[in-house]
C-alpha cells in the first residue's frame, strides 16, 4: 500500500496559494540569516550581540533550530493540519522572545545588528501573515454563525497571545551576557586539574615560591599525589605571600598546561630557579626546560590571567592568609577539611581525609 505521507507525495500536494509560499520564503530567509549569524558573517555592529546567550546557548543556535522546525512544520502541515497550529504557536513564542532581544539591542547594546533585526523582521512577517489568515477565517466563521468553530478560534488566538507573552518572559529571564573571563577561568580550572577529573573530591595544595615551610612540604606532596590521584582532583595553587612569587606564576602555569606528565620535575626545577633569581626571564625558563627536557612555550595574556584569577578565587573562597595549606573538599557533600602548616600536612592525615570523603 502506498504511503500518502512520504516527502515526495507531500511536495506534490503543496498548495499554490501566495500565503503558503510567502511563509515558506520568510522562514527560509530567516534560516539563511541565522546561519550567517552563526558564521559571524556580519558587520561590526553585530559583534556585541555575539556576547549574549539564552540559557547559555548562542542566539544563532536557537534561531537555526527554530527555523528548521518551523519549515518542517509548515511543509508537513499539508498532510498534517495540526502542524499549522503548531507553527502558529512556535511563531508566537519566537515573536515574544524577539521583542525582548530587540529591547536588549536598543537599551543595553546601544545599536542595531542588521542581521538580528532582519531575523526579527522575518518572524514578524510570518506572524503578520498568520494573523491575516487567522482574522480572515475569524470573520468568515462569524458571518456564518458557526459558534462552535468561533469559540475554537477564540481559544487559539488567546493561546497565541499567551505564548507570545511566555516567549518574552522566558527571554527576559534567560538572556544573559556571556562572561568570557569566567568561561576562560572555568576552562583553565579543568585544564589545571591532576588526577581523577570525575571525582567529587578536590584537593588544593596552596603554596608560595619563597615560603620555607612550603618547600619542606613539597616532598610529602610528591609522595601522596600518586596515592590519591585516582580518587581525587588535585590542584597546585600559587598564593604569592611574597610578591616576588608572582614572577613565577606564568611559568608554573605553562608547565602545568603543557607538560603535565613531567610537572613535578618542572616544579622542582622552578623551585631551584627561585633560589637563584627573583625575576626570571623567558630565556631563563627556556634554558631550564632544555636542561630538564621539559616542554615550555610562553602562555598568552588571557591564559595567565585566567589561571591567576582561578588561584585568587580559591584563596578568597577558603579565606586563606598563610602558606602552606592543603584543602580537601567534597563538593557533593560540601564538607571541607583544611590542613595548615607542616605540623598538620601529613601523609597519613591526607589519606585519612580522602578515604573518609570517598565513603560518603
Amino acid at each position: 500500500m502506498k504511503d500518502n505521507h512520504t516527502p515526495s507525495t507531500i511536495f506534490k500536494k503543496l498548495p499554490r496559494q501566495w500565503i503558503f509560499w510567502l511563509i515558506a520564503f520568510a522562514l527560509a530567509l530567516g534560516l539563511v540569516l541565522s546561519i550567517m549569524a552563526w558564521l559571524e558573517i556580519c558587520v561590526e555592529h553585530c559583534s556585541a550581540n555575539q556576547d549574549y546567550r539564552l540559557f547559555g546557548l548562542p542566539f544563532s543556535y536557537i534561531g537555526m533550530s527554530f527555523f528548521v522546525a518551523a519549515l518542517l512544520a509548515h511543509f508537513y502541515s499539508v498532510s498534517y493540519p495540526l502542524l499549522k497550529s503548531i507553527l502558529g504557536y512556535l511563531t508566537a513564542l519566537a515573536l515574544g522572545a524577539e521583542v525582548m532581544f530587540l529591547g536588549i539591542q536598543r537599551n543595553e547594546i546601544g545599536h542595531w545588528c542588521p542581521i538580528c533585526v532582519s531575523i526579527a523582521a522575518t518572524i514578524a512577517f510570518v506572524a503578520l501573515i498568520l494573523a491575516f489568515d487567522y482574522f480572515r477565517y475569524f470573520l468568515t466563521t462569524l458571518s456564518l454563525n458557526h459558534w462552535g468553530k468561533f469559540m475554537d478560534i477564540i481559544k487559539r488566538g488567546f493561546a497565541s497571545l499567551s505564548l507570545a507573552l511566555i516567549g518574552f518572559v522566558v527571554a527576559f529571564y534567560g538572556v544573559s551576557k556571556f562572561d568570557y573571563a569566567e568561561a576562560a577561568m572555568n576552562e583553565m580550572e579543568e585544564k589545571l586539574a591532576f588526577g581523577n577529573k570525575n571525582s567529587s573530591i578536590d584537593v588544593y595544595f596552596v603554596t608560595d615560591w619563597y615560603c620555607p615551610s612550603c618547600k619542606r612540604a613539597e616532598p610529602l606532596i610528591e609522595k601522596v599525589l600518586p596515592l590519591i590521584q585516582n580518587r581525587a582532583k588535585f590542584y597546585f595553587i600559587d598564593y604569592p605571600i611574597h610578591k616576588k612569587s608572582v614572577n613565577f606564576t606564568p611559568y608554573n602555569l605553562a608547565f602545568m598546561l603543557q607538560d603535565k606528565s613531567h610537572y613535578l620535575k618542572a616544579r622542582s626545577a622552578l623551585t631551584k630557579l627561585a633560589s637563584q633569581t627573583e625575576n626570571p626571564t623567558d630565556q631563563d625558563v627556556e634554558k631550564l626546560a632544555q636542561q630538564e627536557n621539559l616542554n615550555f612555550h610562553e602562555l598568552s595574556f588571557i591564559q595567565v590571567k585566567a589561571g591567576m584569577e582561578f588561584f585568587d578565587q580559591i584563596v578568597k573562597k577558603y579565606q586563606l592568609n598563610a602558606t602552606p595549606v592543603l584543602i580537601i573538599t567534597n563538593h557533593r557533600t560540601n564538607q571541607v577539611v583544611k590542613l595548615e602548616g607542616t605540623d598538620e600536612i601529613k601523609d597519613h592525615k591526607i589519606l585519612e581525609v580522602v578515604n573518609s570523603m570517598q565513603k560518603q
